[in-house]
């Protein structure tokens, strides 16, 4: 059975945990600064500590889903983006050599400055803020230091249970009656967490290695994907205002069209990729 090693407890990582451990693989899962007995304990920005936890679990799959995302912070912060977002996944993948396990990196969709969509993996990447720069240096330190790798390009929602992102603020918002602006011009076409989950580990546990865009069948604007939660969940949507990202003075530039091509994820799938309409049908 292939041991499985998850670095990074977030929003994904324990999504990822939690669907391996159901299905009975042997599963690791870290986290950095946790004293929880459940977690090992690792610092991806220290090699010591990364060798340390790899001699202790001797993974055969590494899944890093460690990552600082905070755009706008990071814009004004990048020497943080590079340590966690670049350097740190060069120490990992230039270790995955000498411990023999696959690595897999999960990227972001914001690798792509966004002016046209549906990207394919082939596809010339131009990033246009300081979070998709270093995620794109992470993508070039796999390819250069790690003979086994998969590099999936993805983004993605669901219930968070910190009350974190972006499905969380729209349903506090509307719970509590609070208008919100919902970007008609930034385009995307994300994955539910957990149907995400199913898909790396599949694709994890297959013989397949480069580049995979792990991205839905359907695309929407941020304004429509916040009126879909609304209507299926019985929410005012006259709070939803329709909005552009360009009225909006933030740090960091925003790729208006992320939206990312997935026919070379589809011929070697066997998950199903789940529509939100589905998902909301059976959230509550």
């Amino acid at each position: 059975m292939s041991r499985i090693l998850i670095i990074g407890n977030g929003f994904l990582g324990s999504h990822l945990f939690h669907e391996a451990k159901i299905n009975q693989f042997d599963v690791f899962v870290t986290y950095c600064h946790s004293k929880s007995e459940k977690f090992i304990p690792l610092d991806i920005t220290n090699e010591k500590s990364i060798i340390d936890c790899f001699e202790t679990i001797k993974p055969n799959i590494v899944i890093n889903c460690a990552a600082n995302t905070d755009i706008d912070f990071l814009e004004k912060n990048p020497d943080i983006a590079y340590a966690i977002n670049a350097n740190a996944v060069k120490n990992i993948a230039k270790i995955s050599n000498d411990y023999d396990f696959k690595l897999i990196q999960i990227s972001t969709d914001s690798v792509f400055d966004g002016k046209r969509g549906m990207y394919v993996e082939t596809d010339s990447t131009n990033p246009i803020n300081i979070y998709a720069q270093s995620k794109l240096y992470g993508e070039e330190f796999v390819k250069k230091y790690s003979k086994n790798y998969l590099i999936l390009r993805t983004n993605f929602y669901g219930y968070n249970n910190e009350g974190k992102h972006f499905f969380n603020w729209i349903l506090s918002n509307l719970k509590n009656n609070k208008p919100i602006i919902g970007f008609d011009d930034i385009i995307f076409n994300p994955l539910e967490v957990s149907n995400l989950s199913k898909i790396i580990l599949e694709i994890s546990l297959s013989r397949h290695v480069g580049i995979f865009h792990l991205s839905s069948n359907e695309f929407f604007s941020k304004y429509q994907f916040a009126l879909k939660i609304a209507e299926h969940l019985g929410k005012n949507k006259d709070l939803i205002k329709k909005g552009s990202i360009e009225d909006i003075d933030l740090p960091a530039k925003r790729p208006k069209n992320t939206t990312l091509n997935n026919e070379k994820l589809k011929r070697i799938l066997y998950t199903p990729i789940t529509t939100l309409d589905d998902w909301l049908k059976n959230y509550q």
